[in-house]
């Protein structure tokens, strides 16, 4: 049968799946603190999406796993990431975990007049969606955290505006602590820039999108341009980056999981298993079932 990933409409709907006893009286937004879960919540969350943003600032993590588009981080400790609605998004928490979680929705900051996309693009599949922080860095970040985190629970009949400007402040300090960053690393070129938000959006969409084409308009580009600047860059065409991901997720799940193939090829999106029977073959030269046998 097809695998559906659940996708959450509301805030307090997520709430009430994971076992999470707040409630947010602000719909589109809410704050909290990982030491606020209770010791009997939800340890561990299967594949969803939701139709809300996240930024989150992880500052002890233990043994926390957070896995976005099924790309795994172990090490998370001082790392700041961010989430939109388009992650695929499945964590594994520790109860010793500390930081902050920011849940929003655009109409939130229906005051901005910027373009919200352009303007904060670490939530796009084709960026880093997250960053590594210096103890420093991590700790100033928690102050802004801290502070929204205050305001959201301080009777005051101008709150929602309040944090509207404290959530805005701390997306616009990010941007510039990314850009500062960017600056004292050494910038790459345009080119390369290009093939690495394909290698993000690879990642992040490979189990929806499967040809070249799909990537370049993504990235507002002719196929044939993305084609040539990822062949020259790294000297293998876009589809057989493409391939690479699919067959490596392929493995990974036929190794370690113990779904049948054809959970298997829905859980990477091909709408039939014969589908992904012959591309595998054609990749590996071999079946998914010849290789797992070989694994084990």
């Amino acid at each position: 049968m097809k695998q559906h990933i659940r996708r959450f409409l509301e805030i307090n709907e997520f709430f009430e799946t994971t076992g999470f006893e707040k409630r947010t009286d602000i719909a589109d937004f809410f704050v909290f603190r990982f030491d606020e879960l209770p010791k009997d919540n939800a340890l561990k969350m299967p594949p969803y999406q939701k139709d809300f943003y996240q930024v989150s600032l992880i500052m002890i993590s233990g043994n926390a796993v957070a896995d976005i588009n099924e790309q795994s981080n172990k090490t998370l400790e001082n790392t700041l990431y961010f989430l939109s609605p388009e992650h695929i998004f499945s964590w594994q928490r520790n109860i010793q975990t500390t930081g902050f979680v920011v849940y929003f929705k655009t109409a939130f900051l229906n005051f901005f007049s910027g373009n919200f996309k352009n303007e904060f693009s670490f939530f796009n599949l084709s960026e880093q969606n997250f960053l590594k922080l210096e103890n420093e860095q991590a700790a100033e970040l928690a102050s802004d955290f801290e502070k929204i985190h205050k305001e959201y629970y301080t009777p005051n009949p101008y709150r929602v505006q309040i944090l509207q400007s404290f959530l805005l402040s701390l997306l616009f300090k990010y941007k510039s602590l990314q850009e500062v960053i960017g600056r004292t690393n050494n910038k790459p070129s345009k080119k390369q820039e290009l093939v690495f938000q394909f290698q993000n959006l690879v990642t992040n969409c490979y189990i929806k999108h499967k040809q070249v084409g799909e990537y370049a308009k993504e990235l507002n580009i002719s196929a044939n341009t993305l084609n040539q600047t990822v062949k020259e860059i790294l000297g293998k065409t876009a589809k057989e980056l493409i391939s690479e991901k699919i067959i490596q997720e392929s493995k990974k799940r036929l190794k370690y999981s113990t779904d049948d193939v054809s959970e298997i090829a829905y859980s990477i999106g091909f709408e039939e298993p014969t589908h992904f029977i012959r591309f595998f073959k054609k990749q590996t030269a071999t079946t998914p079932k010849e290789y797992r046998n070989s694994q084990m």
